[in-house]
């Protein structure tokens, strides 16, 4: 009878790697993957690819047993800031296109909605995924938001992210692949990103004061993902109502979506198709 220790299965055994580390190098080598992963993303053209990218260099270490999180302060102030952009993007020149082609904007919009929510109702009934993760996964707009809103309504945003930013990818590639074959594109360039540009004093702090109001606002009124819609809204009602202009710069967002995406990433403590 062989009475030697049992040895732990190597398939079993835990993943620890990273967190043999102290929390410092592990924000390295999070940063260190993170670089190299957004930037491959960014050179394919891919959208998002300042979040994705972080997300899954989180990911990746999330799995090998990472420990740091996102301090909760950061991640609300990234937040803020998605919802700055969103709300500056809003132009008042798109209304009256839109009130021309109503029917057909509503037309789509409506199909749209339609069709995914059918889909993530029907994922939900057969219980492929659990909850309301189905319906946020696989509802249309804007990923980040998406993902933001889910973790707010009790969604799994492991699942949820997911489910978006693949979304993301294959229709930016279906995209890109319908403009080459049907559109012309010669001689349109892709303007180069300019990381530090000049710094607009007026617009920046107008920038901040939104994120830090309207942040707050929305935690005061107890919005769902307060610190997004919140910001939005307002940054929306002054942009819009009283002609404020904001500023966001490349940095910032890259900032900003590493966050988010490092958020994310690092709940993949354990497989995905566990329950949470």
């Amino acid at each position: 009878m062989d009475s030697s220790p049992e040895q732990p299965s190597q398939d079993h055994a835990p993943i620890d790697r990273m967190a043999r580390l102290r929390p410092p190098r592990q924000w390295l080598v999070l940063l260190v993957f993170s670089l190299p992963f957004a930037g491959a993303l960014e050179l394919a053209a891919l959208p998002a690819a300042l979040l994705i990218g972080p997300m899954l260099a989180a990911i990746l270490a999330g799995t090998n047993g990472a420990t740091v999180r996102v301090p909760r302060p950061l991640f609300a102030s990234a937040q803020a800031i998605v919802g700055c952009l969103v709300a500056n993007s809003i132009a008042a020149d798109i209304f009256p296109a839109f009130y021309k082609e109503w029917p057909l904007f509503l037309g789509v919009v409506v199909a749209t909605v339609a069709a995914s929510s059918l889909l993530g109702w029907l994922i939900s009934r057969w219980r492929i995924l659990p909850g309301t993760t189905a319906v946020w996964g696989s509802s249309p707009g804007a990923a980040t938001a998406m993902v933001l809103m889910a973790g707010a309504f009790g969604a799994d945003q492991r699942l949820v992210a997911f489910m978006q930013y693949l979304r993301v990818i294959f229709v930016s590639m279906t995209a890109a692949l319908v403009a080459r074959m049907w559109v012309d594109t010669s001689g349109v360039e892709v303007p180069p990103i300019v990381w530090f540009p000049p710094i607009d004093a007026l617009a920046f702090a107008a920038t901040i004061g939104i994120a830090i109001v309207g942040g707050l606002a929305g935690k005061l009124v107890r919005l769902p993902s307060p610190f997004f819609l919140g910001t939005f809204i307002f940054g929306a009602v002054i942009h819009l109502g009283l002609g404020v202009p904001m500023q966001l710069p490349p940095w910032l967002l890259a900032i900003s979506y590493a966050m988010v995406g490092w958020s994310i990433g690092l709940n993949f403590t354990r497989p995905i198709d566990q329950p949470t």
